[in-house]
């Protein structure tokens, strides 16, 4: 079941118990009021959170053991400190399961974190790379390409925007799986690329075109959600092309705005009365 929200905190107590993924205990070390904001969405295997904060601060961070987390800076002018390393813009964080780690940030920032199960991680792994991906047994500095870093965090935004402002279109289920596939994409690339995890084949940022066909195979083949995958691979087509369209305050309704997209399964779709759009579909 899809959920989302947002809240917005003025109690650091407030703020560490709202971030669900992780235990977190904050030492702001600038003065001023807290304020903070947290956007959550939990698809069908993938958890994503973005965290706003107006204040410098330290965390320390203990990350939920049943999940395989990464992390990124989600603004390129104010990277955080992580465990003793200066983040570059771009970089991304690659968890170990369970890990404990101190943030430092200097001023204000926002962070994103997502998750997946993983054995769900290393599903998608053997679909996208053809070798299964684990979370590393310390966690890792990553630096992909700046154009799958790029992607990653507009999916992500444009995600967060969406559960924000319109979260009645995360809600419809074809568009949570299409954006859940997009998302696990791009966490992909960017967990596999060529510094990314020894061992692994390194994938080229430039064409992903054959690695889309083979994102539908991730789950395995009993399981239900894969299976809905592939009967449904409009739901994935530029999802991220619906959000923008969504989020550009056009004049028409939300619904119509989720069918206009080509090859888009929007809602307005699936009850067409002449069911030309689920047939082309």
């Amino acid at each position: 079941m899809t959920e989302s929200g947002t809240a917005t905190f003025t109690n650091p107590a407030d703020y560490q118990t709202g971030i669900g993924d992780a235990n977190v205990s904050l030492v702001l070390t600038a003065r001023g009021d807290f304020k903070a904001r947290l956007t959550w969405l939990k698809l069908r295997h993938l958890h994503v959170l973005r965290g706003h904060e107006n204040v410098a601060r330290i965390a320390y961070v203990s990350l939920l053991p049943g999940r395989a987390f990464a992390s990124l800076p989600m603004r390129s002018d104010a990277p955080p400190i992580w465990s003793g390393m200066e983040l570059k813009p771009g970089d991304v964080i690659f968890h170990s399961i369970g890990e404990r780690a101190h943030q430092w940030t200097k001023g204000a920032s926002q962070w994103g974190l997502v998750s997946l199960p993983p054995g769900q991680l290393a599903a998608y792994g053997r679909a996208l790379t053809e070798q299964e991906l684990t979370a590393p047994p310390l966690g890792r500095l990553l630096r992909p390409s700046s154009t799958a870093v790029a992607n990653l965090r507009r999916l992500l935004s444009s995600a967060c925007r969406v559960a924000e402002t319109k979260p009645e279109i995360i809600a419809e289920q074809e568009a949570a799986r299409g954006l859940e596939q997009e998302l696990i994409h791009a966490l992909v690339i960017c967990l596999t690329a060529n510094d990314a995890h020894r061992g692994l084949t390194a994938t080229s940022c430039g064409n992903h075109g054959p690695l889309r066909g083979r994102i539908d195979s991730a789950c395995c083949p009993t399981d239900e959600h894969g299976r809905a995958l592939r009967r449904r691979r409009c739901a994935a087509a530029d999802v991220a092309g619906m959000l923008r369209r969504v989020l550009g305050h056009e004049p028409q309704p939300v619904s119509s705005a989720a069918t206009t997209e080509p090859g888009t399964c929007g809602p307005a779709a699936s009850r067409s009365h002449d069911g030309k759009c689920r047939e082309d579909c």
